[in-house]
């Protein structure tokens, strides 16, 4: 059976969704989205100043809980849509099903990033996130937070995927070949934020025949943001 590849999308991320779909062809998974009204997203997050925009939404988690409950398969996939993927992703995380590992997580140096996670489908993970979902009720905060928190007393086999294989656009090293990247953003704002990871995106996949679906209000931020990445760079060479 294949694994389950489950991700969220809505309107605004139809560029991401329609790259996976054509990027993704390894017959060892089946895609699996999940489409949310834009609308959703747009009265539920960035609703805090200076604060992680999924901060008190426990719409991933929620979903994550559904999909984990309701499956036949023995290990589901959950990532995020605006992911860049390559190849060899099977092959390259097959060792964490062999080994039965429960939870695989991407590792993001100081902390572990939940954008891209391999689950085990058994009752000792879905108890794991249903503990996340209370704490994030409890205290409303970013659902990542409450992971690395509560990560310390979970009992199952839980791991990180080799950190360059499967790896963050802040931790890859720049020359190794990897399967899955997560670009990250520099939260200077929701707009910039899907600009940057749009750039980041078009430095490793052919994005031009994708750039149809990206809202037409978002040209100038993709522009813009490729102005600020120069700069910065170009101030760190001087220091």
């Amino acid at each position: 059976m294949p694994i389950p590849w489950f991700y969220m999308w809505s309107e605004k991320y139809q560029f991401f969704h329609e790259l996976l779909q054509d990027s993704m062809k390894e017959p060892e998974f089946r895609l699996m989205p999940i489409n949310i009204p834009q609308s959703y997203f747009d009265e539920n997050l960035y609703k805090t100043e200076k604060a992680h925009a999924w901060n008190g939404c426990t719409l991933k988690i929620d979903l994550l809980i559904e999909h984990l409950e309701t499956t036949d398969a023995p290990y589901i996939l959950f990532t995020d849509i605006d992911i860049i993927a390559k190849s060899n992703i099977y092959n390259n995380m097959k060792k964490h099903i062999d080994n039965g590992d429960t939870m695989v997580f991407l590792d993001e140096g100081t902390h572990l990033n939940i954008g891209f996670i391999l689950l085990k489908v058994c009752p000792d993970v879905i108890d794991f996130w249903k503990k996340v979902k209370a704490a994030m009720i409890e205290t409303p905060g970013h659902d990542q937070k409450y992971v690395n928190d509560l990560i310390k007393d979970y009992k199952g086999s839980w791991t990180k995927f080799d950190g360059q294989l499967f790896t963050c656009s802040n931790t890859w090293n720049q020359k190794a070949k990897f399967s899955v990247l997560q670009p990250l953003s520099s939260c200077i704002g929701k707009e910039f934020d899907f600009a940057e990871k749009i750039f980041t995106t078009a430095q490793h996949l052919d994005v031009q025949p994708y750039m149809k679906y990206v809202p037409e209000n978002m040209i100038p931020f993709i522009y813009k943001i490729q102005e600020l990445i120069y700069l910065s760079h170009k101030e760190m060479k001087r220091t």
